[in-house]
């Protein structure tokens, strides 16, 4: 992710825009931290001024990406804005699963008992 930000934003018109989605969805500036724009070839091979892409702006204006101010753009990098949606989610699919596995369990001791009880009867 690091590079694709680094190596293919406004070098590709599709990565483009799905970076500037991801930024503005995640509230999030850079694969890592906003500094990662200061080694992008968007920042050294074309003409602007702004220290960041727009998209990172708290509210996309043109040429708000001018000022790297917390006030204006999220410091936190994109990657740990995932590792955060990631965690949430796994928490949901755990209890899910685990919620899955007990009903399973109780079924499973339910016939061991009607086995039992319907063993007994025969005798």
């Amino acid at each position: 992710l690091d590079n694709t930000f680094i190596e293919k934003y406004w070098i590709s018109n599709s990565e483009t825009l799905s970076i500037d989605k991801m930024q503005q969805e995640y509230k999030c500036c850079g694969a890592t931290s906003f500094e990662n724009w200061d080694k992008s070839r968007w920042r050294k091979e074309s003409n602007t001024t702004n220290l960041v892409p727009d998209s990172c702006c708290k509210t996309v204006t043109p040429n708000c990406g001018k000022r790297n101010h917390p006030s204006s753009i999220p410091y936190t990098g994109c990657i740990h804005r995932f590792s955060e949606e990631l965690k949430q989610q796994l928490v949901i699919i755990c209890a899910v699963g685990l919620g899955i596995s007990v009903i399973q369990i109780f079924g499973m001791i339910l016939s061991c008992f009607l086995y039992f009880k319907l063993k007994g009867d025969d005798d």
